[in-house]
């Protein structure tokens, strides 16, 4: 069933993210993967924002991401799957390493895979205003 390997896949996926592994991470990905994330237009005070596409793509944002945060939780609340998509829910709490502040935020992921069982796009949507304010940004 393409739709429990896909969750296996995903799993796998953001555990190698969250230990540093990005390499890893990628190999689980199309070599042309889009990451978007929390807006499609990057940001220059916000390194992470913005469409990021292919796998160095993917590598950079995921170290611009570490670099940003020390990570705290991150934790599922529900998943809906299907054999080309999966939907995940839930809380984070990251602490924002230039001020200190930590960021909490409910989320959203939405993952889409190709034929072969690669993630092919990443989409995360969280509360960018409450992050900005723990970035202690000013616009």
């Amino acid at each position: 069933m393409q739709t429990q390997s896909n969750t296996q896949t995903l799993d796998q996926f953001v555990a190698h993210v969250f230990t540093g592994e990005y390499e890893q991470a990628m190999k689980l990905c199309d070599t042309d993967v889009k990451f978007v994330v929390f807006r499609k237009k990057s940001d220059s005070q916000v390194p992470i924002y913005g469409t990021h596409i292919g796998q160095s793509a993917g590598i950079g944002f995921f170290k611009n991401l570490a670099q940003l945060f020390e990570f705290g939780t991150f934790e599922t609340e529900d998943t809906i799957a299907s054999d080309k998509y999966i939907v995940r829910f839930g809380e984070l709490a990251h602490t924002v390493k230039r001020t200190g502040d930590v960021f909490n935020s409910l989320w959203t992921m939405i993952v889409r895979f190709d034929e072969s069982g690669k993630i092919c796009l990443y989409r995360m949507h969280e509360d960018t205003a409450t992050l900005e304010a723990a970035m202690q940004l000013s616009r």
